[in-house]
């Protein structure tokens, strides 16, 4: 405003200023104001603590199950986080006494999730503690908690090609099938290549729908059974030659299945001059004691410690075998520890180890460099080597 407006305003309206100001207070709600920032409302959506689902359908597959599950209402869950296709969710699941989670891959397609609509497949592992739990009890109606979606098995435009050779095996097939169908449907664009091992014929998962997938022109499934030799179909195994048969420089590859195939495939690949940027791998899995463990399982074969856990300020003692990773101590025991992808790499379960030794396998020990010098472990992928204290959620 300039000097000549100022001076052509009447003085009094000067005088009427602070009346009307204070009358604009006294009118207002003695209440602090309610707003919420959307990135803040986004990132609640995207990243839920919890997440409550109703199991609505159950699909019979070759040796697995399918679970479509969708919002519980009565729970006051409205709708499901979006996600990106390849990532998983965590299951929280009681069994007898012990509170334990299980990570699967969503084989749903992001888009469903707009619709409210997760799906997971779930097989039955030969001592599968969690796997026979649920394929023999979960039923329609069945209500669970879960995670938001996590992991980091996902197409990254920045950092991976338009073209994707995909490696599976068994039940790995599950991310692969959201990959396709967030092809189909226009949520993703690369071109996928898959080559599914499985033993027979009457083992592979999802063999219509991916035939049906393969009509979009950017999906292609190659099948290679092990056990059997069928017209049709590629036998034996996924070898550095069908690897390199498949794949050009301008592809990125992925791999999902057991730990024994990502060993395998791991040779396979170093055979062709890849390099670990080039092959990404889900997530390892719960880890299994082997031959590359021969030391410590030598020196602690047998042997249960005893752990001293805090957590949440609350103090117990409880034994730890030396052939489970300490996070299975931690949910036998009825602890409600924190926990997401159980093979060292979300990072969710992170701890701190005041007193004792652990054992980390050298293959999928991914703890941060600050965390090895201020003693913070990684449960899920931690083996006791003596008695332990160890604070979780808390300080002392």
């Amino acid at each position: 405003m300039n000097k000549d407006c100022l001076n052509s305003i009447p003085l009094e309206r000067f005088g009427q200023i602070i009346p009307r100001r204070r009358g604009t207070i006294e009118r207002a709600s003695n209440e602090f104001p309610k707003y919420e920032y959307n990135a803040n409302v986004l990132a609640k959506e995207l990243h839920p603590k919890i997440q409550h689902v109703i199991v609505s359908e159950i699909e019979e597959l070759n040796g697995a199950k399918r679970y479509t599950l969708v919002p519980d209402k009565e729970a006051g869950q409205e709708k499901l986080a979006y996600f990106n296709a390849g990532q998983y969710i965590s299951l929280n699941l009681k069994i007898g006494d012990s509170l334990l989670t299980r990570p699967y891959s969503l084989c749903s397609s992001p888009k469903e999730a707009l619709d409210g609509k997760y799906q997971i497949t779930v097989k039955t592992m030969k001592n599968g503690f969690a796997s026979e739990y649920i394929n023999t009890n979960f039923n329609v109606g069945t209500k669970l908690e879960i995670s938001s979606p996590a992991g980091f098995f996902y197409h990254e435009p920045l950092r991976d090609k338009k073209k994707v050779l995909g490696i599976a095996g068994g039940s790995g097939i599950a991310p692969f099938i959201s990959f396709a169908k967030a092809i189909a449907d226009g949520t993703e664009d690369f071109d996928l290549t898959l080559l599914y091992g499985s033993r027979t014929k009457e083992e592979i998962l999802f063999k219509d729908e991916l035939e049906e997938l393969e009509k979009c022109g950017r999906v292609k499934v190659i099948h290679i059974l092990s056990d059997e030799e069928i017209e049709g179909y590629r036998h034996g195994f996924i070898s550095a030659d069908l690897i390199k048969e498949n794949m050009d420089e301008n592809c990125s590859i992925f791999v999902c299945g057991s730990q024994g195939m990502y060993d395998y495939i791991a040779k396979e690949t170093q055979k062709l001059g890849l390099t670990r940027k080039q092959v990404r791998f889900d997530a390892y899995g719960e880890y299994k004691l082997g031959e590359r463990d021969e030391a410590y399982v030598a020196a602690n074969e047998g042997k249960t410690y005893q752990l001293t856990v805090t957590m949440d300020f609350e103090t117990v003692t409880i034994p730890a075998k030396t052939d489970e990773p300490l996070l299975v101590a931690f949910e036998r025991a009825g602890l409600k520890a924190p926990s997401r992808c159980r093979s060292g790499e979300c990072g969710w379960c992170r701890c701190r180890l005041v007193s004792g030794n652990v054992y980390v396998p050298e293959k999928i020990e991914g703890i941060r460099q600050y965390d090895k010098l201020t003693g913070y472990i990684h449960p899920c992928c931690s083996f006791p080597c003596s008695d332990c204290r160890i604070y979780i959620n808390c300080e002392e």
